[in-house]
């Protein structure tokens, strides 16, 4: 599992300094500058419903291990994101597929769904019923792309993350009213104890 390709997702709730400071812009870029072993690109937006929630999106070509020529950067990182939150980041590791998540990401909006699956769901029946949720929004206008993934932490391994790419909310609202949403959504909740979804609008900050 260490080796698999996996989004780390980070939701920052923000104070004042989010938008007064430039601390986060600071530990992007000292994100971009380090020589973190397998970070490929990174994304961030907030939330459209929620603009105080700050998502952080980093790729990785394989689970973040830590090591000792890496600490005073993480070091830096935390002192950065520490001052512009009220309470501490929530980090999720999720193992996309398909990975990358980039035709996501580079939709004006991208729909994010975290659920919790039910205990006793059985997972590859669920499995399918994922894909088949998301297979038919690929035929769908305004849709970039789509992804899931379990979470791999320990934590969280009962949570999945699906990603979709829109056009615009309205596309995604249009969507939802069609007959092969409906038919799809249905077993997905049924699977799950609760959801949360929210879109952000995500900028590319690897370059």
């Amino acid at each position: 599992m260490s080796n698999t390709p996996v989004t780390e997702i980070i939701t920052l709730t923000g104070n004042d300094a989010m938008k007064t400071t430039s601390n986060f812009q600071e530990a992007v870029e000292l994100l971009r500058q380090s020589t973190f072993e397998g970070l490929q690109r990174m994304y961030w937006g907030d939330r459209v419903q929620q603009p105080g929630i700050r998502q952080l999106f980093i790729d990785w070509a394989r689970r973040p291990q830590g090591s000792e020529s890496i600490v005073a950067t993480t070091a830096q990182i935390k002192e950065k994101l520490d001052a512009v939150v009220d309470s501490p980041p929530t980090r999720r590791l999720v193992a996309f597929n398909p990975f990358p998540t980039n035709k996501c990401f580079a939709a004006p909006f991208t729909e994010l769904i975290i659920s919790t699956v039910k205990p006793e769901t059985n997972l590859n029946e669920f499995n399918k019923i994922v894909d088949a949720s998301l297979e038919v929004c690929h035929d769908f206008e305004g849709c970039y792309g789509t992804a899931w993934g379990y979470v791999v932490d320990p934590e969280g391994a009962n949570e999945v993350v699906l990603l979709v790419g829109w056009e615009s909310p309205e596309h995604h609202v249009a969507f939802m009213k069609t007959e092969p949403a409906t038919r799809t959504t249905a077993p997905y909740v049924d699977g799950v104890d609760d959801s949360t979804v929210f879109y952000v609008q995500a900028q590319d900050a690897s370059e």
